[in-house]
């Protein structure tokens, strides 16, 4: 098998050896599949393969003709003990994403996830490619913690026991990020992240309970610092993605989008006056509400930063601006087309007098904070700022999907339980 010839190669007349999964057939055309993706062929010469039923895994010897594949030997590899009923390649980038999530394991078999994940790969591949010429160092994510983000937004903390002691699955790695960046510090992690989400938050196009962030921080940096990071990376990724993997686009049926900083940045303050204007009635000290943020970037026709939100909307680990303390110095990036956010960070609180005060507001236990809080008590949280991007929300808008479900495999989705 390792003179076989994958699909995607065979433009040309001559000899094939092919190793392949029988998709469809119908007449004397069979659809294949292998990892390199799909191709239709008619069949003549032996045409034991249309005997087979779909799914099954063939070995191919013959050669292509005008396009036609001519069998001189067809050897089953494995055969299913009964074929399967979903039609994975009816897969679209409008598919409910409850089906998808349910037949997940087959859906990963369509041309478009396929893609999909090649993309994401790219995206990850150019983004780690930035940030290491950037002088960034990549750590490894922690999978539980005793303590992780308590600013969730209404999302649930997944926990489980460990030798007696309840941890808690990591819904975020901040202050992991902050510890570390006091002795690398430049750092990134590619973190997985848990959260139980709203039933309701499925209808939002844009939450996953199990997801991906590139999350990263720097120390000394300011909120500037960090937002022109992100949007120099922004602009490299999508820039070289649309140069050198076209390919992916067009077969994702999309126009390649490529980031044009500097973004347009508006206040908290700002983005509530817009929001109303526009009709969307958002309460001081509340988060934006999804649809009053996708109502701001189409407003613009452009990613949008907002920034300074208050500290009583945000979690304990943001640092007040010092001129008006009731705001923090944080940011959101939202996407535009009705994306929504995409980067969430900003400067981080690092005194420890002011983390004890903030996490007692926030009615968190402090015995809990205690590997942190030490660590800021006697010097080991330095000034640092950084952010959090969404790695799938970052692929759903690139491929152009209606939902984040489908940006990733086996998607995990708000409010649906038992899926793969």
């Amino acid at each position: 098998m390792s003179k076989r010839t994958l699909l995607k190669y065979l433009d040309k007349d001559g000899e094939a050896v092919i190793v392949a999964w029988l998709v469809k057939k119908h007449g004397d055309t069979v659809l294949l599949r292998d990892s390199s993706g799909y191709r239709e062929f008619r069949i003549r010469g032996v045409k034991k393969i249309l005997e087979l039923p779909v799914e099954s895994l063939v070995l191919i010897r013959g050669r292509v003709e005008d396009g036609v594949l001519v069998a001189e030997e067809t050897v089953p590899i494995t055969l299913p003990y009964e074929e399967r009923k979903y039609d994975y390649t009816s897969i679209t980038s409008d598919t409910d994403p409850v089906i998808a999530a349910k037949f997940s394991p087959w859906v990963l078999r369509s041309g478009l996830l396929q893609y999909v994940v090649k993309l994401q790969q790219h995206i990850l591949e150019y983004t780690r490619e930035f940030l290491y010429r950037e002088g960034f160092t990549e750590l490894l994510a922690p999978m539980a913690s005793v303590v992780s983000d308590p600013g969730l937004r209404g999302a649930r903390k997944l926990k489980t026991t460990l030798y007696g002691i309840e941890y808690e699955l990591t819904s975020s790695v901040i202050m992991y990020k902050q510890s570390s960046a006091a002795v690398f510090e430049k750092i990134f992690y590619v973190a997985r992240n848990i959260r139980e989400e709203p039933p309701e938050n499925i209808s939002t196009g844009r939450h996953l309970v199990e997801f991906t962030q590139i999350d990263l921080e720097w120390a000394l940096a300011s909120i500037d610092d960090v937002i022109g990071l992100a949007e120099r990376m922004l602009k490299y990724v999508s820039e070289k993605l649309a140069k050198e993997k076209r390919e992916l686009y067009e077969e994702l049926g999309v126009e390649p989008y490529v980031f044009k900083p500097p973004f347009p940045r508006l206040s908290y303050d700002e983005a509530l006056d817009v929001a109303r204007r526009l009709g969307y009635s958002v309460e001081w000290g509340k988060e934006l509400s999804h649809e009053a943020e996708t109502a701001i970037a189409l407003e613009y026709d452009s990613p949008v930063w907002i920034t300074g939100f208050p500290v009583v909307s945000r979690g304990f680990y943001y640092l007040p601006d010092i001129d008006r303390p009731e705001y923090n110095r944080d940011f959101n990036l939202i996407l535009p087309r009705g994306y929504g956010e995409v980067i969430d960070g900003g400067e981080r609180e690092y005194r420890y007098e002011e983390l004890v005060k903030r996490i007692k507001a926030v009615g968190e236990p402090l015995e809990k904070y205690e590997w942190f809080l030490d660590l800021a008590r006697k010097g080991g949280i330095p000034p640092s700022a950084g952010w959090g991007l969404g790695l799938e929300r970052l692929t759903r808008f690139l491929a152009g999907l209606k939902h984040v479900g489908l940006a990733t495999p086996f998607p995990k989705l708000p409010g649906i339980a038992g899926t793969p």
